[in-house]
């Protein structure tokens, strides 16, 4: 079967089809979003093993389930988070969805209702925000790195936190009402919550005296390698409420300004935006 991998560089090749884990589920992907992960490992960011499949997250329709997993999700349509509290990350550390079928843990599977919107995709970020707003609320909180979870979760902040300030690469120029640029690392805050995948800011922060409240989203296990001692992790995780807040909470114009929409793979990364999503069947199924 097909599969985009990384080999030294990302490139479609031909793979064996892997059998179904006990705990796994069989998926085909339909559309798959490329945002930071895969941004980070096409400039060299993030290493991943060679051969590893792609795709972290993205819409899916489910073909078959394992021997331990729920038989009643074959045939539904889901989204992939990009983190396996059991496994590690999806396209990362076991492999991905970008490939005809792939095999993926079921802890990391939320099933779609009927005639879901795009925005969907957002799903693993807005999990994360939503935590944020419960462990930052009142806080003076520093946001580092304008990806989408960084961007979601300093939108998602606004009204709960007491500050929030953003300090970014100045890559995707997307301006938050409520959220104040940061230039200068020096300003003491309450809490930062450090989304870069760059590896400078960790470790300014690890050899830095600060009093803040560390947060770092996890995806996967074995990064970041150096972490400050006083750090909390939050994974993206299924939780109640996150398709109200995405249907409430994010408006279309947001949405268009956070993720773009492709049909090819290959000429959307490095993405234009924090996300594009790829309508990922006219990359898959062409000859290679």
């Amino acid at each position: 079967m097909k599969a985009i991998v990384f080999d030294l560089g990302i490139t479609l090749k031909d793979v064996v089809e892997k059998p179904v884990y006990r705990d796994y589920v069989q998926v085909s992907p339909l559309k798959v979003l490329i945002s930071g992960l895969e941004n980070s490992i096409y400039t060299g960011i993030l290493w991943v093993q060679p051969g590893r499949i792609l795709g972290s997250t993205g819409f899916v329709k489910i073909e078959a389930a394992g021997l331990d997993s729920d038989n009643q999700l074959e045939g539904k349509q889901a989204i992939i988070l990009p983190y396996s509290k059991k496994y590690g990350g999806i396209g990362t550390e076991i492999d991905g969805i970008l490939a005809e079928k792939s095999v993926i843990p079921d802890d990391s599977i939320v099933t779609l209702p009927s005639n879901y919107p795009d925005k969907y995709i957002l799903y693993p970020f807005v999990s994360i925000g939503l935590q944020l707003r419960k462990i930052l609320r009142g806080y003076n909180v520093l946001i580092i790195g304008d990806g989408l979870t960084g961007l979601l979760s300093a939108y998602m902040l606004v009204g709960n936190a007491n500050k929030i300030g953003i300090y970014s690469d100045d890559i995707y120029k997307i301006k938050i009402y409520g959220v104040e640029e940061i230039k200068d690392l020096s300003t003491q805050w309450d809490a930062i919550v450090i989304t870069t995948m760059r590896s400078w800011i960790r470790a300014i922060l690890a050899n830095t005296l600060i009093n803040s409240v560390i947060v770092i989203p996890r995806f996967m296990n074995t990064w970041p390698v150096v972490v400050p001692n006083n750090v909390k992790f939050v994974e993206p995780t299924k939780l109640n409420g996150v398709f109200e807040y995405i249907d409430d909470e994010i408006s279309e114009k947001f949405f268009n300004q956070l993720v773009g929409i492709s049909e090819d793979f290959f000429s959307s990364i490095p993405t234009s935006k924090p996300g594009i999503l790829v309508n990922i069947e006219k990359t898959l199924f062409k000859k290679v």
